[in-house]
């Protein structure tokens, strides 16, 4: 069975959703991974554990992540333990404070002491100002891809393997 990444994200108005979209497109690049994405409303302790990986995407709300992400992040703590290790991205959407709600985000999951995939992707939502979607969506593709190659590693580190005489060995 394929390793999975799980995108999880909040999304109001679907500039999130569109950006979990984009790292979900880099995710299915890499072979040898599946993705799956949902919303905050609809995901469960269960769908976390059984994942490899994670992204994790939020608008920003006064320079702070959504309150269902908050949520999210605090009923995880319970399973801390199965999530540890794991490698974990995130990005953010917004108008102007996206950065800040990013790193708050990295803040409370540094706790579930995750492998972090770096540097997480702020994307600006006002057109003025904003990034043609183009660089956008390369840069989270990009992330996507990183993700998996991330996961792809940990997986093997982790799964005990035969060698050239059918022996089981630990890859750790």
């Amino acid at each position: 069975m394929c390793p999975k990444v799980l995108i999880i994200y909040d999304s109001n108005t679907g500039n999130t959703e569109r950006i979990a979209q984009a790292v979900a497109k880099g995710i299915k690049q890499i072979s040898g991974v599946t993705v799956a994405m949902k919303r905050t409303e609809t995901v469960n302790l269960q769908d976390i554990i059984d994942a490899d990986g994670y992204a994790i995407g939020s608008p920003s709300h006064f320079s702070i992540m959504s309150g269902k992400i908050l949520t999210l992040l605090t009923n995880l703590y319970s399973i801390r333990d199965k999530i540890a290790g794991k490698p974990m991205a995130v990005f953010t959407t917004g108008t102007g404070a996206q950065v800040i709600a990013l790193e708050n985000i990295d803040r409370i999951i540094g706790v579930f002491n995750p492998t972090f995939i770096k540097p997480g992707i702020c994307v600006e939502t006002i057109p003025d100002r904003a990034n043609p979607w183009e660089l956008d969506e390369a840069q989270l593709i990009n992330l996507g891809k990183k993700l998996a190659k991330a996961v792809l590693i940990s997986e093997k580190r982790c799964k005990p393997s035969k060698n050239e005489h059918g022996i089981l060995r630990d890859n750790a």
